[in-house]
């Protein structure tokens, strides 16, 4: 089925669209954006479909040299749209950051599994969930953060940004090599290992932010 990526867009994005319109304003941003990442995956796909063919390479070679730097710049994009025409809050773009990985990712790995079901098993979908599900958040989460910070900082907004981007094309390539490798356990692991530091963070922010409320009351 050539045109099976679209029919999981429909189905997956279809019902997302139908909530996000219903529910109150603050729980549209992280839904709008999975919806961003959604129809990334889907572009994404094509890009790199007509730039396998045109360049002549398999499928290691593509997922290590071209997909790191086609789909962290496509992911990039919207985040990178909304921190400078709408809001640079940090709190937001973590927000629309993380939920435009996380929507990239069940797209992608709903087509993955559809593709090599008769190879897959519950601990394979486990691993998936938790290395490329997560890597692909953590990769846009790691630019919108970053560009929370170099945005309030004109003269490095452009270096910071390049560098951000560069990063998470690496961080995506350092990932698809391990886990295409005999080392792919590790690969498994390393999303898992960048998510807890960004959750101890999370938790001190909120907890510096609950602590300065309770004094000013």
């Amino acid at each position: 089925m050539d045109n099976i990526i679209y029919i999981l867009f429909v189905s997956i994005s279809v019902p997302i669209l139908l909530m996000t319109i219903l529910v109150e304003k603050r729980a549209r941003l992280p839904l709008a954006f999975m919806l961003v990442g959604i129809v990334s995956s889907v572009f994404v796909s094509e890009v790199n479909g007509l730039l396998r063919t045109a360049l002549d390479m398999d499928i290691y070679r593509i997922t290590v040299v071209v997909t790191p730097m086609t789909e962290e710049l496509v992911k990039a994009l919207p985040i990178l749209y909304y921190a400078v025409v709408i809001s640079d809050k940090r709190e937001k773009l973590f927000t629309a950051s993380m939920a435009t990985g996380i929507g990239f990712a069940v797209l992608e790995n709903a087509f993955y599994l559809i593709n090599y079901s008769e190879s897959f098993s519950v601990t394979t979908a486990i691993i998936r969930a938790f290395g490329a599900g997560l890597m692909h958040g953590m990769c846009t989460l790691l630019v919108g953060v970053g560009i929370s910070f170099v945005k309030k900082r004109k003269k490095l907004f452009a270096v910071g940004t390049f560098g951000l981007l560069s990063t998470a094309i690496v961080y995506h390539g350092i990932y698809n090599i391990l886990i295409q490798s005999p080392y792919h356990m590790v690969g498994a692991c390393l999303p898992v290992a960048t998510y807890i530091p960004f959750f101890v963070w999370r938790l001190w922010v909120k907890y510096k932010q609950t602590k300065a409320s309770q004094n000013k009351s």
